[in-house]
This record gives C-alpha cells, structure tokens and sequence, in this order.
C-alpha cells in the first residue's frame, strides 16, 4: 500500500467510519441520525477554536479607523505604512486565519464520511473496523439510509441543496454585517499608492462564490455528505447568533437608544 492511500484511509477514512459504526450501533443504524449526531460531536470538539473565529467580525469592524489612521499618519512613508499594516494585522481578533483554520480542519472528517458513505452505496462493507469494536452488531448492508424522503446514498437531491446554499448564504451574510464595511487601504510603492479593489465588493463576491460551491457539492455528492454540510454550517449560524447576540441586535438597529451609551460604529 502506498503512503498516500495508508494517509487516506488510516487518518482521513478509517477513525470517521469506525466512530460512525459506533453511532449506528446506538441508533439502530438509522444513517441520517447518525451523521447529525457525528457532525455535531465533530463541532463541539473545535468550539473553542470557532469560537475565536467568530470574533473576527468584531476585530476587523475595530480594524477600520486603525487601518485608515496609519494610512493618514504614514502617506509619505509607504515602507513605514507596510510595516505598520503588517503589525496590525497581526493583533489579536484580526486574523482572518482562524476561521480558515476551523473551515480546514473539518477536511478530513468530511473527506472521511464522503468516502465511507461511497463504499456503503457501491455496497463496500469491508471499511476497516478497529478490532476492539468487533462486538458491535450493525449490518452495513441493511442500514436505514431513507431520511425524511431523502435517500442518503444518492446525489442530486434538490431540497437538501437549496437549504444548504440558503443556510450558507445566510452565514456568509451575517459574518460580513457583524463585520461591517471594509476599508480600501493602499498599496504602498505602486505609483504612488493607488487603492486596492473596493474590500466590501470582493467580499460580496466571495459570498456569492461560497454559496455557489457548497450548492455544487451538496448536489453532486451523497445526500449523507450533503447532510454532514447543512448540519455543520447550521451549527456555525447558531453559534454565531448566541456568540454575537448584542451585536447582531445593534447593527439590525433592534437596540434603542435610550438602553444605554451610544456606541459609535467605525
């Protein structure tokens, strides 16, 4: 066996199947129940990273009047503006890195349901259960794969497409209010410092890609990873909303006035 496929099934394949089976097992091997519950033990493990990430609105919203005073105060000092730029982006809060980070490490997990749920529907029951879960009586080839009308074997399954893009869009929409309007800061060194593409465009954009792609997965894979995504993006719309509560209500202009000190917005 070559390194790559001991990688793929050792590490990305082989510890989702077997705690899959263990799900199965406790749930009668209902298979859509199981991979809410898998999908839901996986977000729970990195809450507190995502957490951290769900700060991020908040950090680059603090971002903007920084960013615009250093491009004021270092206009005729392109190198000291880089420089300065550079250690702003390095303060806590502003590292757009963390929600990549939390967005990638739920790779192997989905790589890992994606290719167990393909061997259950090609009818591959030999996925390589640890030894010491041999007790555990699931019959593979007689699960419950039928989930609310969707078979979960199968691609191409509409509803379950158009919820994921609406909850994906809904996500990227509400990361993008709590973050506010982006600033356009320059480039130094390039004729004299034009300004980089409008940020809140480009972020318009990326939404509309995001929603786009994750439409495109959910239709061309099983309905069980399709099933895997929804759940997990709807778990990050929850804990976006219970994490940013009083911003949420602040910038959706559901916080009177007379509640409190009036808060003044980048």
């Amino acid at each position: 066996m070559n390194p790559l496929s001991l990688l793929r099934i050792e590490i990305v394949k082989r510890p989702i199947f077997n705690l899959l089976l263990v799900l199965l097992a406790a749930l009668g091997g209902n298979l859509g129940w199981s991979i809410i519950i898998l999908t839901l033990f996986v977000r729970l493990l990195l809450i507190k990273n995502s957490a951290a990430a769900a700060n991020m609105g908040k950090g680059m919203s603090d971002m903007q009047p920084k960013m615009k005073e250093i491009q004021e105060k270092y206009a005729d000092d392109p190198q000291r503006m880089s420089e300065e730029m550079m250690k702003l982006w390095k303060t806590p809060g502003s590292n757009p890195l963390k929600w990549c980070f939390t967005m990638l490490i739920q790779i192997p997990v989905f790589l890992g349901l994606f290719y167990t749920v393909k061997d259950i529907a090609e009818g591959r029951y030999n996925t390589e259960a640890y030894s010491f879960l041999s007790w555990l009586d699931v019959d593979l080839g007689n699960l419950i794969t039928s989930f609310y009308g969707m078979d979960l074997l199968t691609p191409n399954n509409i509803v379950l497409t158009i919820i994921a893009a609406v909850l994906m869009f809904g996500q990227m929409q509400m990361m993008t209010m709590l973050k506010g309007k982006q600033a356009t800061p320059k480039i130094p060194g390039l004729g004299g410092g034009e300004n980089m593409p409008d940020m809140s465009k480009m972020m318009g954009m990326m939404n509309y890609f995001m929603v786009i792609m994750i439409g495109w997965f959910v239709w061309t894979m099983p309905a069980g990873v399709g099933l895997y995504i929804t759940t997990t993006t709807a778990f990050g719309i929850l804990q976006q909303v219970r994490q940013q509560r009083p911003m949420i209500k602040l910038k959706l202009g559901m916080v009177p006035k007379s509640s409190g000190p009036e808060i003044i917005e980048p």
